[in-house]
């Protein structure tokens, strides 16, 4: 019998015992296995801790957007890889890949991803480029010019017995009475000069400051203009402004 056959034909034997003597973890290991082959180079996304899971019932989303997966990008350890599946735990700043065939996400080391696009956006690992001193977590590109806006979306696990908290939470999904705990939205925002300087962004005030003093009155009218239906919000105003220091 070829040696082919006989490796195969043992194989089989010993998954055969695997089951009888440890089903489940068998055919979860099978599953893995045929997987990774499928997978190829992919395959090594897949080594992640398994994501966290929130075993309690809450309102809102732990997720950057919403619990839907795209299929995306992504640079990992400076290789790139296509078409994964990825989301963005924004409660704890991790990347999670989801694996088809029913497995595990899995949540990716930080410290590995230079950057990821899915759903239309791209997110930065700013520690990755620029060391231990940038801001942690991931960075949503808002706007790509000479000069970037970024944005970090958090989300922080509260209680909420009474529903109060409910606009905060920034998430249309459905919204549940009985529970009793939330996960409300916050964002923070940061101003990345062409040299790439780091400014972060707290009221409109510290998006004027980067506008040389001479035209920051042209700045002011033409937002004024801008404004004439309504107040712009915050992160239109800074997409607004940094659009103006670009043409200068």
């Amino acid at each position: 019998m070829h040696l082919y056959n006989m490796k195969k034909i043992a194989l089989i034997l010993i998954l055969a015992l695997g089951e009888l003597l440890f089903p489940g973890r068998a055919r979860a290991q099978d599953d893995y296995a045929i997987f990774s082959a499928a997978a190829g180079k992919a395959s090594l996304l897949y080594r992640g801790h398994k994501a966290f899971e929130y075993n309690i019932i809450y309102n809102g989303t732990y997720y950057w957007y919403g619990p839907d997966f795209n299929q995306g990008e992504l640079i990992y350890g400076e290789k790139v890889y296509r078409d994964i599946a990825l989301n963005i735990d924004a409660a704890r700043q991790e990347l999670i890949v989801r694996i088809p065939e029913g497995l595990s996400d899995k949540a990716l080391s930080r410290e590995f991803v230079r950057e990821c696009s899915f759903g239309g956006n791209r997110y930065l690992n700013l520690q990755y480029t620029m060391g231990e001193a940038a801001p942690a977590g991931f960075w949503e590109v808002r706007y790509d010019g000479p000069s970037q806006i970024l944005r970090q979306v958090s989300k922080k696990l509260e209680d909420d017995t009474d529903g109060r908290k409910r606009d905060a939470m920034e998430f249309e999904g459905e919204y549940r009475l009985d529970a009793y705990r939330i996960f409300t939205y916050s964002a923070d925002y940061l101003y990345r000069s062409p040299q790439g300087k780091l400014v972060p962004v707290k009221r409109r005030s510290d998006m004027l400051k980067l506008v040389d003093k001479s035209k920051r009155r042209e700045l002011r009218r033409s937002i004024r203009q801008l404004e004439s239906a309504g107040m712009l919000p915050f992160e239109q105003f800074c997409l607004v402004v940094a659009r103006y220091i670009d043409t200068q």
